[in-house]
């Protein structure tokens, strides 16, 4: 193997692992929704495209014209997002009961819902976003990085790691772990379940939205732009290990690399067929994921 083939190798893995970051964002908005009301929200898509365009409206002045910078346009679209959450857990609040098949159509069809009300308000025609960054690639060892794909991976890996800390060092955080394990017993504990379930949801909107502006220099934003990586999270989410946290990150990233290495070296056209084979593959050996599966006891 000659450098050359070594740093085209190390610059595929680089870019699987921040296609891969962006998925494992997404699958833990699944993750966390899932472990809170044992709810698969499959408009997860369609609530990481919504916060796209709530970060990014801001950052290429859509709004009354008044154009803010990157990182104040990121932390907007989070936190509108999370407003979005906030309301769409008391929607989905009562399909969590509800039978899984009633449950995925009514996820479906909100989703469907947000579709076309980005549509109404945005427009169906996408449009492209300057990266914040310059476009000039950084070159190390060879390989040649681009600057929006490096702060897509940094950023993400703040992210990971700062849920991995709240959950396991906040109060909250705590109280929203122990109402995912057993939501009887934390009640009558004192927990405000519902409380934790709605904080729960609004954290994996505001993730989804962390993972679509941190994207969306690199990918084109439109209404459409939901449907495939809402897909791939939702396999990252399964291959991982269904409502664990590790294993939405695991998954998320294996499925990112997977998808960059059999585009670059085997075919682009067999792109998405060979990483699903891969994912099925591992779940015959292991139904839980690679992680292992979180149980939901549903109520």
């Amino acid at each position: 193997m000659n450098i050359n083939t070594v740093s085209i190798f190390l610059q595929t893995i680089v870019g699987g692992i921040g296609i891969g970051s962006l998925y494992a964002l997404v699958a833990l908005g699944y993750s966390m929704q899932y472990r809170s009301m044992g709810l698969v929200n499959f408009a997860q898509g369609s609530i990481y495209m919504i916060g796209t365009y709530f970060g990014i409206i801001w950052y290429q002045g859509m709004v009354m014209g008044l154009q803010v910078p990157y990182p104040i346009a990121f932390l907007i679209g989070i936190v509108l997002n999370m407003g979005l959450g906030l309301i769409l857990e008391r929607i989905f609040r009562p399909l969590a009961n509800l039978d899984l098949m009633l449950m995925l159509l009514g996820t479906i069809g909100l989703g469907y819902v947000l579709d076309n009300m980005a549509i109404i308000t945005w427009g169906a025609e996408g449009f492209a976003v300057k990266s914040p960054l310059p476009n000039t690639p950084i070159i190390i060892g060879g390989v040649a990085l681009l600057p929006q794909m490096l702060l897509l991976i940094g950023v993400s890996a703040i992210l990971m790691v700062g849920l991995t800390v709240f959950l396991s060092k906040a109060k909250i955080g705590k109280a929203m772990r122990a109402a995912a394990s057993d939501r009887e017993t934390a009640s009558a504990m004192g927990i405000p379940v519902n409380t934790t379930n709605a904080v729960s949801f609004a954290i994996g909107c505001g993730l989804a939205a962390a993972a679509g502006i941190l994207a969306a220099p690199i990918v084109y934003v439109n209404p459409a732009m939901g449907g495939p990586v809402g897909l791939k999270g939702f396999a990252a989410f399964i291959l991982g290990g269904a409502g664990s946290i590790p294993g939405a990150i695991v998954g998320g990233l294996v499925f990112g690399v997977l998808e960059a290495v059999s585009a670059g070296f085997v075919s682009s056209a067999y792109t998405k067929g060979i990483a699903f084979v891969v994912m099925v593959v591992v779940l015959m050996f292991r139904p839980g994921g690679i992680v292992g599966e979180v149980t939901v006891d549903k109520v």
